[in-house]
């Protein structure tokens, strides 16, 4: 069916006049008439009941309206998404996020992006789980990636995955071969700690916060590269999601193991976005690029 006699049945129908429907299409009314009766003519059956007082869908019409309404709404979407890749050339786009994201992920993403919209510029800066909401908010950055907890309606969560604390070593760790990690355990071992405090979604497991609060680390580092060389030196276990530690884990140098803990578990990241404001088209390309990347990492 051709899309303009879609939209010459759909005109007719909503105003119940082709004469109606012709001025305001500004077209012929024997031309809508014509591709009415043509439509007839394929479906085998009328699709308006001429009256008197004008045109009323049977219910066969009633069907193809309803079957219109729906294609020419996936068309004016499909346009519009055209029009945004269109647009999404060239632009700025700014990310904030934990500091884990940055080490691995990120960078896998971003780099696939540039290669679709090489023009696209980006500001990433790595900040503390609380302060991500309010950048958003805020209009500070366009996309944030932080720990998922209650937000306030200024900001909404476009996607999320599981993320929750758990062990890093040495693949030939000795507690490596463990499927779940003990508190009791971990703590027998030296702790390298990052710099800052827990997220907030940590609260979750106060188990788990008071084993932490409990430990004396042997190095502290605002520096995740530097931890992530100090744990593959053996100096000691790190506490972190899987997140940052996706190119070791492939190649098996390090091994995460999650804690025998399962509110620790529960904890997800997900990719925060401002709600109901209006944002750049290589911002709106962007998200929808790392959503589906976020729902890819839940089935690694």
């Amino acid at each position: 069916m051709h899309a303009a006699a879609l939209g010459y049945f759909r005109e007719t129908a909503r105003l119940g006049s082709i004469r109606k429907a012709a001025q305001k299409l500004n077209v012929a009314a024997s031309a809508i008439n014509r591709h009415i009766l043509k439509l007839e003519d394929e479906f085998g059956t009328p699709l308006f009941d001429r009256l008197s007082s004008g045109m009323r869908l049977t219910a066969a019409g009633d069907l193809l309206l309803a079957h219109i309404t729906t294609t020419l709404h996936d068309y004016d979407r499909l346009r519009a998404e055209v029009d945004d890749l269109r647009a999404a050339r060239s632009g700025h786009v700014s990310l904030v996020a934990v500091d884990s994201l940055l080490v691995d992920f990120l960078p896998r993403s971003l780099e696939r992006f540039r290669a679709s919209f090489p023009a696209v510029t980006f500001s990433v800066m790595a900040v503390a789980p609380a302060d991500v909401e309010r950048m958003v908010a805020e209009n500070e950055a366009d996309i944030g990636f932080t720990f998922v907890s209650q937000m306030p309606r200024t900001v909404s969560f476009l996607a999320e995955v599981s993320a929750p604390i758990g062990v890093v070593m040495p693949a030939d760790h000795p507690l490596a071969n463990r499927r779940a990690v003990t508190f009791d355990e971990a703590a027998a071992y030296p702790f390298l700690a990052q710099a800052g405090p827990l997220p907030r979604s940590a609260d979750i497991d106060p188990d788990f916060a008071r084993f932490r609060e409990a430990l004396k680390p042997r190095l502290v580092s605002n520096s995740i590269q530097l931890v992530k060389r100090a744990i593959r030196l053996g100096m000691g276990l790190a506490y972190f999601t899987r997140l940052g530690f996706l190119e070791e884990i492939e190649q098996g140098e390090l091994v995460w193991r999650p804690f025998a803990s399962a509110p620790i578990n529960t904890l997800r990241i997900g990719l925060l976005v401002a709600t109901g404001r209006s944002v750049s088209p290589p911002a709106r390309q962007l998200m929808r690029w790392l959503a589906d990347d976020v729902e890819r990492l839940r089935i690694i």
